[in-house]
C-alpha cells in the first residue's frame, strides 16, 4: 500500500513539475526574443502572442523606400502576426547585444511577397525591449542593403 502511495505521489509531482514548464515564463531576454523567433517560424500565432505584453507596439522603418509600419496594442499585434504567419514569414535572428531588458539583434527575413520579387532575405537591426519576460514590442530598422534591395524591385522596369 505504501508503495502503491508513494508512486501515485511521484507520478503527480512528475506530472505537476511538467505541466509547470510548459507554461512558465521565460525571463532571460535574448531567450524570450528567441522563443518569439521560434514561434512565428512554427507558424504557432497563439504562442507568439503569449509573448507580448497588453500594449504592445511595433514599429518597421524602411528608409524611404516605403512608409513606415506600425502596431499599437496586443490586438493589432496579432492581426500583423496573422499576416505574417498566413504569408510564410520566416526569421532568424543574430542576438548582437542584451543591454538589461533591451535585445538588440540582425535580423534576416523571408516572406512570400520577397521571395516572389526575388529580394529576400530582408535584412534588418531590431530593438526589443521585455519587460517582466514579456516582449513589449519591438522596433525594425532596414539595413541599407534591404531599404535599396526594396527601391530596385518596386521600380518602374
Amino acid at each position: 500500500m505504501r508503495k502503491k502511495m508513494f508512486v501515485v505521489l511521484l507520478v503527480m509531482v512528475i506530472i505537476f513539475a511538467l505541466n509547470s514548464s510548459l507554461y512558465a515564463q521565460e525571463t532571460d531576454p535574448a531567450k524570450v526574443v528567441t522563443a518569439m523567433a521560434d514561434a512565428l517560424n512554427a507558424g504557432d500565432v497563439e504562442a507568439t502572442m503569449v509573448l507580448f505584453t497588453d500594449d504592445a507596439i511595433t514599429k518597421a522603418s524602411y528608409g524611404d523606400a516605403l512608409p513606415p509600419d506600425s502596431t499599437i496594442g496586443k490586438e493589432q499585434v496579432r492581426l500583423g502576426m496573422e499576416y505574417l504567419v498566413e504569408n510564410n514569414f520566416k526569421i532568424q535572428i543574430e542576438i548582437l547585444l542584451v543591454l538589461g531588458d533591451i535585445v538588440v539583434t540582425r535580423s534576416k527575413t523571408w516572406i512570400d511577397e520577397t521571395i516572389q520579387l526575388g529580394i529576400a532575405p530582408l535584412e534588418y537591426i531590431e530593438i526589443y525591449p521585455i519587460q517582466d519576460g514579456k516582449l513589449k514590442g519591438f522596433i525594425s530598422i532596414a539595413t541599407d542593403e534591404t531599404v535599396a534591395k526594396i527601391k530596385d524591385a518596386l521600380a518602374p522596369k
